[in-house]
């Protein structure tokens, strides 16, 4: 199985828990692996020119609502519209991702997991605690908390971070199949048929 579809994230995007799911069920079908990188949003915005939601202006704001309660009910993910715990310093999830994913485990579950703590359960993934149920309920080790605090770990980050930029990816989820690049969830139909 050759690795064909790259996804860049971010932990506490609501439009990357969308397409998660997705992404991860089109790289099934056609028997491809796909690689998650988590990223720092505040690296792609600065460099893509995106603006964080609290400096936008009030209409985007607004409307940003409308588009997340359409695609919750279209997608039948219920989430909560304006989570107790959002915006968050994701480094910590993030990083324990990574950590998870160098010693060759799945991350599907635990990266699910920890985005459906955000939009539907009301829980702060910036506790270590969150984190360790988050890993347990996965079936996976706690102890990969620790290794999210390596100099490796925080290297691999910073380097996703960067390939990010190198790719000018300007919002997530991104998901590259080859050179070819498909921003945002709304865009899985032809990331599949890139594919096919």
């Amino acid at each position: 199985m050759s690795a064909l579809i790259i996804h860049y994230f971010f932990v506490q995007s609501p439009w990357s828990f969308f397409g998660f799911r997705r992404a991860v069920e089109i790289a099934k079908k056609h028997g491809v692996d796909i690689i998650h990188k988590p990223c720092r949003a505040g690296d792609v915005w600065e460099h893509g020119g995106g603006v964080p939601l609290a400096k936008r202006p009030k209409p985007r704001q607004d409307y940003r609502l409308v588009e997340l309660k359409r695609w919750s009910e279209h997608l039948g993910i219920p989430i909560n519209l304006q989570p107790k715990y959002f915006p968050i310093d994701e480094t910590l999830a993030a990083r324990t991702i990574i950590a998870v994913q160098e010693d060759g485990q799945d991350v599907t579950k635990l990266t699910e997991t920890l985005m459906g703590d955000i939009w539907l359960r009301e829980r702060d993934v910036t506790d270590p605690k969150i984190i360790r149920e988050a890993l347990a309920s996965s079936g996976l080790s706690t102890e990969y908390l620790e290794d999210a605090d390596l100099p490796g770990t925080a290297k691999i980050y910073d380097d996703n971070c960067q390939s990010a930029r190198d790719q000018n990816i300007f919002g997530v989820p991104t998901y590259f199949v080859g050179s070819e690049m498909f921003w945002g969830q709304d865009r899985l139909d032809f990331v599949d048929r890139a594919l096919a």
